[in-house]
């Protein structure tokens, strides 16, 4: 019913870790113990074939690629920042927007607040303030499964990045509402958050591997009962993810169906890829970032075989060009999604470090994603000398309904995020964007 590829074997002993070791925070409780059953298949560092760009990602190319989104985004961010920014094909000059609603909304104040901290301009500062200032009462809006990307990043960012104590507490605030509005579509019998009804059936989808962690810090910020049961709903969900969306290969599927009542699964169902048993590239990006996140959040063992068995089907099938086909099973010559490559890129970055500190079975994860930073920090994916609004070229956004490739939101948020953390050096380099934010505010 799951596809040939999908085949689960090994069992792993799970021992979820109850403290932290994120630059010497703690967490003060321990969450739920879940079971799981995943499958690792062993595969070759040596196996990667995106090799192509003759250099890793430099200080040059850094340099580069915040000098055009300096350019860009200043002149997207004149315009009413309740137009929210989603993004425009190859061609097109302005940029489509929407109001805060969409799941796109908190990408482009993202990008306002990484332009501040990479220059610490108060030009970016108020612009980041203004664009981020829509979004706090979506905090409380339980209607959606994206509240981490459209709360949880920019809220999370103002959080670290703003000088203000009392700007910093109102996003810290809208931070710790849109979990506890996330948890409110917790359904027990899955022991999932729902994303989404498909073909009329109770669903999930792979991108919630993003938003999952956002209930795991929110639960580490508040701690007690209530921080216990966020943290724990967290990390549930994305175990269940693990056992029903990882094929035995590495690869994900994008969405997934259950019965709500028992919480047995019914089976895949089409989504943004190609086919029910195809890879959407995006979707594998996802999963990557989104179970080294919550590795680097709990130390769960689970989190982090999960998120090198989908690295490792990255690295075995992404070809030399370094920008994969919107869907791994594509053919060659078919759109490609540098958002992607820049989504993943962050995931590789964070398993870079795990290796350095752990000794992880590969240690090439670093320069894998500098590798595919660099290629997609030139041109022709850097859109330097394009009309096009956005900062990065080569994005799809869902190619069965649109099969043409532009710039979007999403994208040029993560590979701002990966180009200013991908040179950080020491132990910490990562934990910059991220889980520097739970220290200081645990006991605040």
């Amino acid at each position: 019913m799951l596809g040939t590829r999908r085949t689960f074997a090994l069992v792993l002993a799970l021992g979820l870790a109850t403290t932290l070791t994120l630059q010497g925070c703690s967490s003060a409780s321990a969450s739920a113990e879940p079971s799981a059953t995943v499958a690792l298949t062993p595969r070759s560092a040596n196996a990667q074939t995106c090799t192509a760009p003759p250099g890793l990602f430099s200080a040059y190319d850094r340099g580069s690629l915040f000098k055009i989104a300096e350019t860009k985004l200043s002149a997207a961010a004149d315009f009413n920042p309740r137009k929210y920014p989603i993004g425009a094909l190859t061609k097109q000059s302005t940029y489509e927007r929407t109001g805060p609603k969409a799941w796109t909304s908190g990408f482009f104040p993202s990008s306002m607040w990484l332009m501040y901290q990479r220059t610490g301009d108060k030009a970016w500062l108020k612009k980041a303030r203004s664009w981020t200032k829509a979004l706090l009462p979506l905090a409380d809006w339980e209607g959606t499964h994206d509240l981490g990307f459209m709360v949880g990043i920019p809220m999370e960012l103002g959080m670290r990045l703003d000088p203000s104590a009392k700007k910093r507490a109102a996003y810290r605030e809208a931070f710790l509402a849109a979990a506890r509005s996330l948890s409110t579509r917790w359904n027990p019998n899955v022991k999932a958050i729902q994303s989404g009804t498909y073909e009329g059936e109770w669903g999930l989808i792979i991108d919630s591997a993003m938003n999952a962690p956002l209930l795991i810090e929110a639960g580490i910020i508040l701690g007690g009962a209530e921080g216990a049961e966020l943290r724990a709903r967290g990390e549930q969900h994305l175990m269940t993810l693990i056992n029903t969306f990882i094929r035995d290969d590495g690869s994900t599927f994008h969405r997934m169906t259950f019965d709500p009542t028992t919480g047995a699964l019914i089976g895949p169902v089409a989504g943004q890829g190609m086919g029910v048993d195809s890879t959407w590239s995006r979707g594998q990006a996802w999963a990557i970032f989104g179970f080294a996140r919550a590795y680097q959040l709990t130390r769960n063992q689970a989190f982090l075989d999960a998120a090198e068995t989908t690295a490792h089907f990255w690295m075995s099938h992404l070809d030399a060009q370094c920008v994969p086909a919107w869907d791994f099973d594509a053919a060659a010559d078919s759109p490609r999604d540098s958002s992607a490559s820049s989504i993943a890129a962050n995931g590789f970055i964070l398993l870079g470090q795990f290796a350095k500190q752990q000794q992880l079975r590969t240690a090439d994860y670093e320069p894998y994603a500098r590798t595919m930073l660099h290629a997609i920090s030139t041109i022709p994916v850097l859109a330097k000398d394009s009309a096009n609004p956005g900062v990065m070229l080569q994005q799809t956004s869902n190619v069965n309904k649109t099969a043409k490739e532009g710039s979007y939101v999403w994208g040029d948020t993560f590979v701002l995020m990966a180009g200013i953390n991908a040179l950080y050096s020491g132990s910490n380099a990562t934990t910059d964007y991220t889980s520097s934010v739970i220290t200081g505010l645990t006991n605040g």
